[in-house]
This record gives C-alpha cells, sequence and structure tokens, in this order.
C-alpha cells in the first residue's frame, strides 16, 4: 500500500464493510466497537449494537445465521437504516461480512437503503490456501463431518456440483472477480475498493480503515483477546468425530450444539495446549493443483479490474511450496488436549442432564435416525 495514496472518503459516506468470511472482519469489527466513544470525536459512527448487525442482516435474509435458527424479525434492518440515516453529516461505516454472500437483490437494498450513491464498499480478499483450512475448520465447527478432502472435492472439483451448499458458500464470496463485478453492478466501480491481504501486515486492515475514514493513525487496535483462534488439525478432527458420534446416534446439529460448538471448541479454543503438526492438513496433489490455478485467475481478475486495489493482486498466488501431502492421517492429538476435550464434554453433559431428565419432548435418536 502506498502512503501516498489519499484514501479518504468525503464527508457523509457510508463504507459498507462485506468481508468477506475469514478475511479478518472480526479484527477489525472489535477494534471499531472499542473505539466508539473516540470515533465520534472525528466525526465517524459505527452503525449497530454490537461487534456487527448480523442479526440485521440475518432479517432480509442474508446468509450466515446458525443451522436451524429463526429468521430474526424485519425490525433489525429498520432500526440498522434509522441508525445510518439519523448519522446525518458524519462518516459511517457498517461493517458485517455476511454483506459478502448477498443475492442480487439484497445488494440493491442494502445500497439502497444504506444511503444509495454515498455508499461505498470496501472488501478483502485472501489467499485460497490459507483461506481454505481456515474456512473447513469453520464448517467442522459447525456441525459438517466432512472429511478435509471430502470438503475440498466440492469446493474445488470442477465436475462437482455447482449448486452444494459447501461449494456456494465458498464461492459466492471468494470469487473475487465474480464479487467485484456484482457489486460493481450496483454502486459503479469507483466506489469500491479492496484490500489484498496476505497475512504478512496485520496492521493492514485498521490502517486502511482509518484512512478511508479520517481516523488518527492508530486508534483502530485490535484486541487478540477477542480474536477467533483458529484449532489445530488434530483437534479439528477432534471435533468431527464428536459430531459423527453424535450424528450416528441420529441427534440433530441443534441438540448437539452445547456439546460440541459451546462445550468442545470453547474449551480447546481457550487453553494453551501443545500443538501437533503440521497444524494445517496439507493438500492433496489434485487439490494443490486446483489451488495454485484458481490463485492465479482470482489474481488476474483484480488486475483487470476498475475498482481501487490496496495491496498487490499477486498476493493472492498460492505461496510456494505448497504444503502438499497424504490427509488420511492426521497427526495424533496431545494427551493433554484429550483429557481437555473429555472433561468439556462431561461438564457440558453434567450442565444439560437435568434439563435432559425432566424434557419429556426429547427426540427417539432410532426412529430419528430411520426418518
Amino acid at each position: 500500500m502506498s502512503d501516498g495514496v489519499d484514501l479518504l472518503l468525503p464527508a457523509g459516506t457510508r463504507l459498507v464493510h462485506i468481508g468477506p468470511h475469514k478475511t479478518g472482519s472480526t479484527a477489525v469489527q472489535v477494534a471499531f466497537h472499542e473505539a466508539r466513544e473516540q470515533l465520534s470525536a472525528h466525526g465517524v459512527h459505527y452503525a449497530g449494537a454490537g461487534r456487527r448487525p448480523r442479526l440485521a442482516g440475518w432479517s432480509i435474509g442474508l446468509a450466515g445465521k446458525k443451522y436451524g435458527v429463526a429468521r430474526p424479525p424485519i425490525q433489525h434492518w429498520e432500526g440498522l437504516v434509522a441508525e445510518v440515516e439519523a448519522a446525518g453529516d458524519q462518516r459511517v461505516c457498517i461493517s458485517n461480512e455476511d454483506f459478502g454472500r448477498a443475492t442480487k437483490e439484497q445488494r440493491q437494498r442494502i445500497v439502497d437503503e444504506l444511503g444509495g450513491d454515498r455508499v461505498h464498499v470496501v472488501a478483502v480478499a485472501r489467499r485460497l490456501d490459507s483461506y481454505l483450512p481456515s474456512q473447513w475448520q469453520e464448517r467442522v465447527k459447525a456441525g459438517v463431518t466432512l472429511s478435509w478432502e471430502e470438503w475440498l472435492r466440492i469446493v474445488l472439483d470442477r465436475d462437482a456440483d455447482e449448486r452444494h451448499y459447501e461449494r456456494m458458500n465458498v464461492w459466492r464470496a471468494h470469487d473475487v472477480g465474480r464479487l467485484l463485478r456484482n457489486w460493481s453492478e450496483v454502486v459503479g466501480p469507483e466506489r469500491i475498493t479492496l484490500i489484498v491481504n496476505d497475512g504478512a501486515d496485520r496492521t493492514l486492515l485498521p490502517r486502511t480503515f482509518e484512512r478511508l475514514l479520517g481516523l488518527p493513525e492508530g486508534l483502530l487496535a485490535p484486541d487478540p483477546s477477542q480474536s477467533n483462534p483458529s484449532l489445530s488439525w488434530a483437534e479439528v478432527e477432534l471435533v468431527r468425530a464428536a459430531h459423527r458420534a453424535f450424528e450416528e446416534l441420529g441427534v440433530d446439529r441443534r441438540e448437539r450444539d452445547p456439546w460440541t460448538a459451546a462445550a468442545l471448541v470453547r474449551h480447546l479454543q481457550g487453553v494453551d495446549l501443545p500443538r501437533a503438526t503440521p497444524t494445517t492438513p496439507p493438500f492433496p496433489e489434485w487439490a494443490a493443483e486446483q489451488v495454485r490455478e484458481i490463485g492465479a485467475e482470482r489474481a488476474r481478475a483484480v488486475r483487470e479490474s476498475a475498482v481501487r486495489v490496496i495491496g498487490s493482486p499477486d498476493a493472492l498466488l498460492a505461496r510456494e511450496p505448497l504444503p502438499v501431502g497424504p490427509v488420511d492421517v492426521p497427526p495424533a492429538l496431545p494427551q493433554a488436549a484429550v483429557a481437555v476435550a473429555v472433561q468439556a464434554l462431561v461438564r457440558a453433559t453434567v450442565e444439560r442432564l437435568p434439563d435432559l431428565l425432566k424434557d419429556d419432548t426429547t427426540p427417539n435418536h432410532e426412529e430419528h435416525r430411520d426418518a
């Protein structure tokens, strides 16, 4: 990023940060949320009551809410729109990575109702070889039981079903060329900024947002304690095994969430454990070839785009040497991690036991399995 480039947006701009997911959005949102009081002194408003207005997005049908969760009432969106409108000539930032997966109609609504021609869109692009392992981990934490290679087949294989949810969930937001074209149709390329983040400079995102909004350097300070720490490959496999065990018993994803996501994952993330190596799974040879090819396509799409680009498009090329190897045998989980996992599952069971014993509506899992 060139320090000589003036990124400052006009007063009254509505900066709509569309993510997409797994590109550093949480760190940016935490930094904005923690700095709310200081922002107003510089004519900037961060919209939404929490870190991001997720309920508002879900209320207009955006993807991203947990499996089985009901759609929130539209009042959440209407409240966000009213808040943004009330900000007047302040620069307003609305950050929600679910915007990155919006449909054509949703994109138009987001722009029209959050400011129309005052809207400037900012997105972030990340290398596939760093994004894909992270995204597979998130999907396993959410209850998906596909192995790493099974998931890659769905996402990367050119002959795979284009309509499969896992495939659409990735490419609807991370096909960077299509993402830029889609949003350009609504706001024009001159009102889009793309940040290409290779992960080497952890200050790139907060410093860029500061320059876009006219904030002093250093005001947006990400809090590492509020981040979403990654699990190791072995730990992800443990979570996947827990989900598979519940699945074989016929336990619905909503019913097993208190054990797996809310207990097991939280405990693994919250304890400083020895990490089995490699910490991320290697790519099968066939997948590595696809990652290289698609990475080159994404870099070319950014170079050919008319949007403003912060960073080098070449940062989207796969970082060589790509880790390539067998994926059928993950590393053994350290004994300390096993102990933490057992403790988490036992504690969750004990905490839930009174409710389970008095709940006469507990499903018959044998019947559920045959349904």
